[in-house]
């Protein structure tokens, strides 16, 4: 399986558009990370730190968060529904 990154965007897109919340855009991620191997293919090996922009819209935004090691973040709220989909390492939540 490889990983279309213009065919994430537009079924992300067709998903929200389908249903104004998480729910769909939440199975479109699930099946993109299922495959980790062919995201990371798709969207390249990680160089550094970064959060890359790879879509946005009023209604929609798509992030490549690209978190380094050893890295925080203070709590927060998005203040809108989030989908988080890991595809290499993990989200330690510690409150």
């Amino acid at each position: 399986m490889s990983f279309d990154l213009e065919k994430f965007i537009v079924d992300c897109r067709a998903a929200h558009d389908a249903e104004a919340s998480h729910k769909f855009v939440r199975e479109v991620v699930a099946r993109a990370v299922s495959e980790p191997s062919a995201v990371l293919r798709g969207l390249g090996e990680p160089k550094r730190s970064e959060v890359q922009r790879l879509y946005h819209s009023p209604k929609l935004t798509i992030l490549n968060v690209i978190w380094g090691p050893k890295m925080t973040i203070m709590p927060h709220d998005h203040r809108m529904w989030a989908v988080i989909g890991v595809y290499t390492g993990r989200e330690d939540n510690i409150f």
